[in-house]
């Protein structure tokens, strides 16, 4: 049995630093569909470290709902579904990355939409971006 500790959404997984969500907005690759937009760029530490292996880079997520998305209660479910996407599909999504995400103006959302729209706009972003160099 999986331990509810290592299923939680915890801070390593998290990009929380205002000028972090700035600086992949502005320097990562973008993809989006009728759920989802999606900024990604190559992690940090593995720009650092490119030769650490996959399982030490994982992927980081940060959330932004914009208050036109509806009231605290909508921003609030859309966060919910976002994070819980990233928590369950963590493993099926490129390694070493981090992602920005946010809802479409005007989407009709709901947990396997958004699941679903979480892994491909994110493979179709992580494939826009250059290739590191070894």
């Amino acid at each position: 049995m999986v331990s509810p500790a290592s299923q939680r959404f915890s801070r390593r997984l998290r990009v929380r630093r205002g000028a972090d969500f700035s600086d992949i907005i502005r320097r990562g690759a973008y993809a989006s569909d009728d759920v989802l937009v999606v900024n990604v760029r190559r992690s940090a530490i593995e720009m650092a470290a490119p030769g650490n292996p996959p399982a030490a880079r994982g992927s980081r997520l940060g959330v932004s709902i914009p208050k036109k998305t509806g009231s605290a209660v909508i921003r609030n479910r859309w966060k919910r579904w976002i994070r819980e996407a990233f928590r369950t599909h963590h493993g099926q999504l490129p390694p070493g990355l981090e992602i920005i995400v946010r809802p479409k103006r005007d989407a009709i959302g709901s947990f396997p939409a958004v699941a679903r729209s979480l892994a491909t706009t994110v493979r179709r972003a992580a494939g826009k971006l250059p290739k590191p160099v070894a």
